[in-house]
């Protein structure tokens, strides 16, 4: 039984080695049917000739960030719906928030 316990041990600790080798990056998609980046090709020119950034995105639910990567001509696009959709979000809660709705005497 003694020697037992060395050996099982030792694959024990061999399991949670193979288990703790770090996995390349998970490859994020562009678009929808678009290549597949990965963090690994940061600064590389992306298929519409811009470099491709990675950018730490911040997840509700949890304090880890995702790392996703599209070229510069797609964060371009992304920044420019999310600043219209915050636009559009601020200009409805203003306009739901003053004037007569909140004083009551609507005609």
């Amino acid at each position: 039984m003694a020697q037992r316990r060395p050996a099982l041990l030792i694959a024990a600790l061999a399991t949670v080695l193979a288990a703790c080798t770090t996995a390349p990056a998970a490859p994020v998609q562009l678009a929808e049917g678009g290549p597949k980046l990965t963090t690994a090709m940061e600064g590389q020119l992306a298929p519409d000739g811009t470099p491709i950034q990675c950018r730490s995105i911040d997840r509700t639910g949890t304090r880890f960030a995702i790392k996703e990567c599209k070229s510069e001509a797609a964060w371009e696009e992304l920044d420019a719906i999310l600043a219209a959709s915050a636009k559009e979000q601020t200009d409805k809660f203003q306009r739901l928030n003053t004037g007569c709705s909140t004083q009551g005497n609507c005609p």
